[in-house]
């Protein structure tokens, strides 16, 4: 039964592996895009059982080798790694990635203007939003649950697309949804610029800065490119400032913070947007640090122990899920919406974030 499995997902895997490279339409196309993700499932699954094995089949050996007599547990050892293994990743695919939380955090703001005292913000980040391609109504019950916390501001800390500007279909007609009572703005990740679309060149740059630009807004957003929102709410001006991040992996780069906010007065309660929490610190350059500083980006590595616990990308990012303080100012990170690289999570469920300011 095992063996059937086996060829089962290895026969899957290589259809996805043959519709990627057979198809000759466009690369963002939203369901060409999941394939890439669906791929990424099937592969981690088949690597991750097979390393497992050779381990498993190695310490029997050796345990077999020191006892002086042979085993003959391996096949059913084998066995159970695999039906486990499998039935993970079937879990992380079909359920856990798409069982989206709602995470309420309480921020306390030191100096926090009294009429602004339980300001209700709603986070949203790393939709990646060809991830949602088979479960749209999904992403469409996301964006109503926002609305239906009836939020001051709505806010995106970016990574709307993984490859290409035309992931988002049509999508903008649901993002539209997660509406606010003071507006929502938005800033890029670094996979909105177009820089991981294969071919990617200077002429295809522009034209996807320029078309994620003209989606984001008509999703309903502000879109901050090192720049700044004043908007008056409860009868006080408050920024929102947004700087931009690009590069891959971990060789990241960002925006003008000096720009952004040297010349705002220490006097008015500032939110920065930023795609990639490891800039939080580098704000400093403005001369102070915003009061609240909200990212996304590591995705919680869609990936962690049970729980709410560790997860691997602490290894790699020192601020990685939740809520971060230094000096005054405050620092979150949500875990994102949605996926890339592989179209599974594993405990580390999609989250809405819904932060509430308290006056300290």
């Amino acid at each position: 039964s095992v063996l059937i499995l086996k060829t089962a997902i290895t026969t899957l895997f290589l259809f996805l592996l043959f519709r990627i490279v057979l198809y000759k339409g466009e690369f963002a196309e939203p369901a060409n895009a999941f394939r890439q993700i669906q791929m990424g499932t099937m592969a981690a699954l088949l690597v991750a059982s097979s390393a497992t094995s050779l381990i498993v089949t190695l310490l029997i050996w050796l345990i077999s080798l020191l006892k002086g007599r042979k085993s003959h547990t391996t096949g059913i050892a084998n066995t159970l790694i695999f039906s486990l293994l499998t039935l993970l990743v079937a879990d992380g695919y079909f359920r856990q990635r798409l069982d989206v939380r709602t995470v309420r955090q309480t921020v306390n703001v030191t100096g926090l203007d009294p009429a602004l005292d339980g300001m209700k913000i709603a986070l949203i980040a790393d939709i990646h939003i060809s991830s949602w391609h088979d479960s749209y109504e999904r992403l469409d019950r996301a964006m109503q649950s926002v609305g239906d916390e009836h939020p001051d501001l709505v806010l995106n800390t970016g990574d709307f697309i993984t490859f290409g500007w035309k992931e988002f279909g049509e999508s903008d007609t649901i993002l539209r949804k997660a509406r606010a009572l003071a507006g929502a703005f938005a800033v890029e990740g670094n996979h909105d610029d177009g820089t991981y679309y294969p071919g990617f060149d200077e002429r295809y740059g522009a034209e996807c800065r320029r078309m994620v630009k003209q989606n984001i807004e008509s999703s309903g957003y502000t879109l901050l490119r090192d720049s700044t929102a004043i908007i008056s709410h409860r009868g006080k001006n408050i920024a929102i400032a947004g700087v931009t991040t690009q590069g891959h992996r971990l060789d990241m780069n960002y925006g003008n913070f000096e720009k952004v906010l040297a010349p705002l007065p220490d006097s008015l309660f500032t939110i920065l947007l930023l795609h990639d929490p490891a800039g939080w610190l580098l704000s400093s350059v403005a001369g102070r640090l915003p009061d609240l500083t909200v990212a996304g980006h590591t995705h919680g590595f869609q990936a962690g122990l049970p729980g709410r616990g560790w997860s691997p990308t602490a290894l790699i990012h020192e601020q990685w899920r939740g809520l971060y303080e230094y000096r005054g100012s405050n620092l979150y990170v949500s875990t994102g919406l949605g996926t890339m690289g592989l179209a599974a999570r594993f405990f580390m469920p999609p989250e809405i974030v819904i932060l509430t300011l308290k006056a300290e």
